[in-house]
């Protein structure tokens, strides 16, 4: 559960990101980003740019307000949308003048043959806009709608989904394109719902009443046609325990949940999935045996929990070699499903992550496949070293600072920042490290006081960004606290025909 304090933070990153906060609370918003893991993420995703794989030719040119739409932002419940203009994460319908002419992406080609799609064609003005929910398909994996509006709007639609018993499903993300037409997903609906309510508003003042689309629903004949497995098969590697819990062959998602389990002892230092994709530090902590009060946040006495919570979405491209991404792949048709991408969760549970890895719909007479997870790294702590540079009104550092390592060292070669984020170029001895090693940094300024998460450049592995919590900052304190290793990739067998997993 997310506290009060969690959510005033993640409700005024956008004002806090367009400077559009006091003094006082800028600097209440950072020093919250310097002690909490969640909220330093939230932010980490919501200041990174956004992937945009297409060419000029297939997307038009972008205007202020265009960008604006893609920036993440907050549905009325507290729920992040992140709006990808022309994102690579699920493949989605082009829309052209007000129509979505895509029912031909493979993603909904079966959904389309099947004519699994319902059609609600419902429309309502909402401040003058003429909005329409155009249609909707109910899949095992995910519930998408498909609006469209007669203008240009400059704020997100922010919108409820509940069925016929009052049950609300949780925006997961959604897309945009020319500010006039969305995709929007949620949870999957359940089987029994006959009828779904979507509250939308447009207008982001404070008391705009939301106006309700209501129509009915048949998910029962989505989810005939989709295959739900649960192979519960384990793995156990280097200190992990890797698991296969379940998954789901629907019509327009394949979906695989794979949980990877570590020591809580401390004797691993955390775990890497991909390179820099996602990173979860070992942190537990004891509940106390006395219950928690009423309103107070709800675990059960006595026992541990993840002292921090983590979550990260990450889209990959499928033309991308499967280095550092899943794969999925059909035997049966000896080719390879498109992934979609992503979520890397930190559970309930402490040392525990839930993979949930998306790909495009297998074939329907499909039977035997094979899952080939991301990369993982296995972190251990090292003797930690610090790196101390000053940039003192200049633009770029020549740092030649060098760490030690158990397999060799780091090699700090210069530093930089650029619109309020910091790089680092380094490299590694010997340079055959670099494919199987990776370095965790903490950045501090000469308070103490965190400074961004770490990533990895997308496009250059030696190269090290920081986005910054504190704009100006120029004194840091660069520590290497432990290295990942990488370890075998594993793979998983699924046998339909059989029915052995």
């Amino acid at each position: 559960m997310k506290s009060r304090e969690c959510s005033l933070i993640q409700e005024l990153l956008p004002l806090y990101a367009e400077k559009l906060v006091s003094t006082e609370t800028a600097q209440y918003v950072e020093e919250h980003l310097t002690i909490c893991n969640k909220c330093a993420t939230e932010w980490n995703n919501f200041i990174m740019p956004l992937p945009d794989p297409l060419t000029i030719d297939a997307v038009p040119d972008k205007d202020d307000d265009s960008r604006l739409m893609g920036r993440l932002k907050r549905t009325i419940a507290g729920i992040v949308l992140c709006l990808v203009l022309g994102g690579a994460g699920l493949a989605y319908a082009s829309f052209t003048a007000g129509r979505h002419i895509g029912m031909d992406d493979p993603v909904y080609r079966f959904a389309q043959e099947l004519n699994l799609f319902t059609d609600i064609q419902q429309t309502r003005n909402v401040n003058e806009v003429l909005v329409t929910v155009d249609k909707g398909l109910f899949d095992s994996t995910r519930s998408v709608l498909f609006l469209s509006t007669s203008d240009e709007v400059t704020t997100i639609p922010q919108v409820f989904l509940t069925d016929n018993t009052g049950e609300h499903y949780e925006q997961r993300r959604g897309k945009g394109w020319n500010n006039k037409y969305f995709m929007l997903e949620f949870e999957p609906v359940s089987l029994d719902t006959k009828e779904l309510s979507l509250s939308l508003v447009l207008d982001e003042a404070e008391g705009a009443q939301p106006t309700v689309f209501t129509f009915p629903v048949d998910v029962l004949k989505t989810a005939q046609y989709a295959k739900i497995i649960y192979p519960n098969q384990k793995v156990e590697r280097d200190d992990l325990r890797i698991t296969l819990d379940k998954v789901i062959l629907g019509v327009s998602e394949s979906e695989c949940k794979v949980r990877i389990d570590w020591p809580v002892d401390g004797s691993v230092a955390g775990l890497g999935i991909g390179r820099g994709n996602a990173y979860f530090p070992t942190s537990v902590v004891e509940v106390s045996d006395v219950s928690p009060p009423p309103g107070a946040e709800t675990f059960s006495p006595g026992g541990l929990r993840p002292g921090y919570a983590a979550s990260f979405l990450v889209n990959y491209r499928p033309e991308d070699l499967p280095v550092n991404r899943p794969a999925l792949y059909d035997l049966t048709e000896s080719q390879e499903i498109q992934v979609l991408g992503a979520e890397y969760n930190m559970t309930q549970f402490p040392c525990q992550v839930e993979a949930v890895l998306k790909f495009a719909p297998a074939g329907q007479e499909s039977e035997q496949f094979e899952l080939l997870l991301p990369p993982i790294y296995l972190y251990r702590e090292v003797d930690l070293s610090k790196l101390y540079f000053s940039f003192q009104g200049r633009e770029e550092l020549a740092l030649n600072s060098n760490m030690l390592l158990p397999q060799g060292e780091i090699i700090i070669d210069k530093a930089w920042i650029d619109n309020n984020i910091l790089y680092l170029s380094y490299s590694m001895e010997p340079e055959t490290s670099l494919e199987t090693v990776l370095p965790h940094f903490q950045l501090t300024d000469h308070n103490g006081n965190k400074q961004g998460q770490m990533h990895f450049d997308a496009e250059n592995p030696q190269l090290i960004v920081f986005y910054l919590f504190a704009e100006g900052t120029e004194d840091f304190t660069l520590e290497l606290d432990s290295v990942g290793q990488l370890l075998p990739r594993e793979k998983f067998v699924l046998d339909l025909g059989d029915n052995k997993i």
